[in-house]
C-alpha cells in the first residue's frame, strides 16, 4: 500500500471496508467535506483577526507616540475602518485625515471640534507650508481673498472671515451680494496662493448673514478644489547626492530635484533630528553641480514623512544672483538633455 496517503484517499479506503448502507457512507463523506471547509474558513478567519490585532496593536503604539489620547485614538481606529482607509495612513498623511474627519462630522453633528483641532496639532496638519496643495477648503487660510462669481454671472470681491468644521465663511468686501442672490444657488471662487496655485472651488450657498454691517456668505467645505500650479522658475528632475546640515547635524541625503528657488531631497536616515524638523526650519545644503560646489542656505517648506524614508522640499534663502544664474544654467542644460532624450524614443 502506497505511504503519505491524501485525506480523500485514506476516506475512499476506509470506505471500502465500510459494511454500512449507502446513505451512511455518503453522510461520512459529506461531513467529512463540510469538516475541512469549516477547518480552512476557521483558519483564514484566525489569521485575519490576528492581522487585525496586530495592525490595530502598532496603530495604538504609534498613535499614543503622536500623544493622542484614548478617545482620539478610537475614533481614528474606528472611522478608518468604516471608510476602509489604512489607519496607519490616516496618522502620517494629511489628505485621510481630512476625510476620515469628514465622515466623523458628518455622522456626528455635535462632535468637539476642540478634539478635531487637538488632533490636528498633534499629527502636524495644522500649519501648511504655503508651497504645498491644500487638500480640502478647510486649509485656506483666514484672510484669503478671492473672487466669488454667482449664477447670474455678477461677481464681487470676498475675504475668507472665519471656518469651522463644517463650515467657511466669506465676507463680501463691499458688501456688494446682489439682490437675487439666495440660498442653495451654487455660486464658484477663485483664489490665488502666490507661492502655490490658482484655485476654484464650486459650492451651494448654505446661507446668507448680516454681522455688525458686514455681509457673510456661508457656505460647505468640499474636498474639491480645481488647481492650476504656478511656479516661477523651472524646475528639473536629478538624482545628486548631497548632505543637509540641520541643527548642527550632518544628514546624507539626495537631491530628488531642483530650481533657481529650491530642491527637493530624500533620505533613508533614521536620524532622530528628522521626526523633529518643523516648517520653515533652517538648514544648510551641500552639494555638487558640474563639478561646482554648492553650500546654500535654505527653509524647510514641505515635509513627507514615510514608513522608510523622509523626504523635505527646501526654499533657498538668500542667494545670491550669480549663484541663481549658475542653478538655471545647470536647470535648462538638464531640460534640454532630457528633451533630446525624449526625441530620439
Amino acid at each position: 500500500m502506497q505511504e503519505n496517503l491524501s485525506r480523500f484517499d485514506t476516506l475512499k479506503l476506509a470506505t471500502q471496508y465500510w459494511h454500512g448502507d449507502e446513505t451512511t457512507t455518503k453522510l461520512i463523506v459529506v461531513l467529512f467535506i463540510l469538516a475541512l471547509i469549516i477547518f480552512f474558513i476557521a483558519g483564514f478567519y484566525m489569521q485575519k483577526r490576528m492581522r487585525e490585532r496586530n495592525l490595530k496593536r502598532y496603530f495604538v503604539t504609534f498613535a499614543k507616540e503622536k500623544e493622542l489620547t484614548d478617545e482620539e485614538i478610537k475614533i481614528l481606529w474606528d472611522y478608518s475602518h468604516k471608510m476602509e482607509r489604512d489607519p496607519i495612513l490616516v496618522l502620517e498623511f494629511k489628505a485621510p485625515f481630512e476625510k476620515v474627519i469628514d465622515i466623523y462630522i458628518k455622522e456626528n453633528p455635535n462632535a468637539d471640534e476642540n478634539i478635531i483641532k487637538d488632533m490636528r496639532r498633534k499629527l502636524d496638519f495644522e500649519v501648511l507650508s504655503p508651497h504645498v496643495p491644500l487638500v480640502t477648503t478647510k486649509d485656506i487660510e483666514i484672510f484669503q481673498n478671492g473672487r466669488m462669481i454667482f449664477a447670474n454671472n455678477k461677481s464681487i470681491n470676498v475675504a475668507l472671515y472665519d471656518k469651522d468644521e463644517k463650515f467657511m465663511y466669506w465676507v463680501a468686501i463691499d458688501n456688494d451680494v446682489p439682490a437675487d442672490v439666495h440660498p442653495g444657488e451654487y455660486v464658484k471662487i477663485v483664489f490665488i496662493r502666490n507661492e502655490d496655485g490658482i484655485y476654484t472651488i464650486e459650492v451651494p450657498i448654505a446661507e446668507i448673514l448680516r454681522d455688525n454691517g458686514k455681509t457673510l456668505i456661508k457656505l460647505p467645505h468640499t474636498f474639491d478644489l480645481h488647481r492650476v500650479q504656478r511656479r516661477e522658475s523651472p524646475r528639473v528632475k536629478v538624482n545628486k547626492p548631497a548632505k543637509m546640515i540641520i541643527e548642527e547635524t550632518p544628514i546624507d541625503v539626495t537631491i530628488i530635484d531642483i530650481s533657481t528657488g529650491g530642491a527637493k531631497i530624500c533620505t533613508n536616515d533614521k536620524n532622530d533630528v528628522l521626526k523633529k524638523i518643523k516648517y520653515g526650519e533652517e538648514a544648510i545644503l551641500e552639494f555638487k553641480l558640474d563639478n561646482r560646489f554648492y553650500s546654500l542656505k535654505a527653509k524647510v517648506l514641505e515635509i513627507d514623512r514615510r514608513p522608510k524614508s523622509t523626504c523635505l522640499r527646501f526654499l533657498f534663502d538668500g542667494v545670491p544672483e550669480d549663484i541663481k544664474d549658475e542653478l538655471l544654467e545647470f536647470v535648462q542644460k538638464e531640460q534640454l538633455k532630457l528633451a533630446h532624450i525624449k526625441r530620439k524614443q
